[in-house]
């Protein structure tokens, strides 16, 4: 295949692969509901996923680095995905559940992760590709397909989103499969002493400390905010628009991402996005309709983008370029996965004897936590700049 058409290879990988996982998670809670699932039940499958992922995500991306190509375990987990989502199927209770999820995400849980690192990888080799213009296509994916599920399944059910998710992940690995690009190869292969060693960086620990706490707050957020539709008049529909009005509404911050990077740097516009989502944990606490959910969920067009990139790009700063996609599955796994695992069981524990909008104002009070950590990391940086400039003086 001619290198000409990578670009559009990958922007179409990346509209079906984030269209295949808005076929599966946003609708996880009005499956879970439809199977008879208590908010505690749902709680704890929702954090089983995130306990997977902890699991899953840091040996898929050793292996990545380390045995398999990038390409090779993104095919693999996709194909794998595309059949193991039939389990839902026969899923009629709690403990079947449990199985049917834990068999899924622990091949699911890194696929996004390992398909960044590798955009990464041929963004460094190929100017033509941008990272942004391909994580926009994502959104555009993620909101499309959220967006005509929510009406496929107040007409079919929820099951339909299962086969959307099969038919998406196995388009999504035919053209993979077609990207003729190689990635060039280590010439040292990371051992797990490079690995321990970025464990050992106060810089890595409290980012993924401060992701990790954030994450306790997006993970509730989007494992229960069908909840909050509910409570504020609304259906499956409306979440369906909820959710593709959210993604739609990143795009135009992709445009716009990295040359705020470049200006402001990695940790200033990371504070900007946690100041702005403990705004929206507020406003969405205390809506009174669905209408005001919808309005408030758009502000996810400068939260979430500025969150991602600044993220993913202090991250590329701080790790080395040969445990790129250990690194990236570990922020992943200790902030993600953990962060998830504890947002989804507290969320749910929370839901049990509280209403939606108590929840809502907790997730305000845990990105404020969030700001507070990675406000120490950027003094911590400031001190130490100032103290090696004295040095040279």
């Amino acid at each position: 295949m001619r290198l000409s058409s990578t670009k559009p290879n990958l922007l179409a990988i990346y509209f079906l692969a984030y269209g295949g996982f808005a076929s599966y998670f946003p609708f996880l809670a009005v499956y879970f509901k439809s199977r008879g699932l208590t908010y505690i039940q749902s709680g704890i499958v929702f954090s089983l996923i995130s306990l997977i992922s902890i699991i899953a995500q840091p040996i898929m991306g050793y292996i990545a680095d380390k045995f398999l190509s990038k390409k090779q375990v993104i095919l693999l987990n996709m194909l794998i995905c595309s059949v193991l989502v039939y389990l839902y199927f026969f899923a009629d209770d709690f403990y079947s559940i449990i199985i049917a999820t834990s068999a899924l995400v622990f091949f699911q849980s890194s696929i996004m992760s390992i398909i960044d690192a590798y955009c990464y990888d041929i963004s460094d080799n190929v100017p033509e590709i941008n990272f942004g213009e391909m994580r926009l296509m994502g959104s555009v994916g993620f909101a499309v397909i959220s967006m005509l599920l929510g009406s496929l399944i107040q007409l079919y059910g929820i099951n339909i989103s299962f086969f959307m998710y099969s038919a998406l992940f196995i388009s999504s690995a035919l053209l993979l499969s077609r990207i003729g690009y190689k990635s060039t190869q280590n010439i040292v292969r990371p051992t797990i002493s490079d690995i321990t060693e970025v464990l050992k960086n106060y810089k890595f620990i409290l980012f993924v400390l401060s992701i990790l706490v954030l994450n306790i707050m997006l993970s509730a957020h989007s494992s229960y905010v069908a909840t909050l539709i509910e409570a504020t008049g609304g259906n499956v529909t409306i979440l369906g628009i909820v959710w593709s009005l959210s993604a739609f509404s990143e795009i135009p911050a992709f445009f716009f991402g990295s040359r705020l990077l470049k200006k402001y740097g990695e940790l200033n516009i990371y504070i900007l996005s946690l100041v702005l989502y403990i705004v929206r944990m507020l406003l969405s606490a205390y809506s009174t309709n669905y209408v005001m959910v919808i309005a408030v969920q758009l502000m996810q067009s400068i939260t979430f983008p500025l969150y991602l990139f600044a993220a993913l790009q202090y991250l590329n700063v701080i790790v080395p370029d040969k445990i790129r996609a250990s690194g990236i599955t570990l922020l992943s796994s200790l902030g993600f996965g953990l962060g998830g695992l504890i947002g989804s069981l507290g969320g749910g524990y929370i839901l049990q004897y509280k209403d939606p909008f108590y929840l809502y104002k907790a997730l305000a009070v845990v990105c404020l936590a969030s700001l507070l950590i990675v406000l120490i990391l950027k003094f911590k940086e400031k001190s130490n700049s100032q103290r090696q400039k004295s040095s040279l003086l």
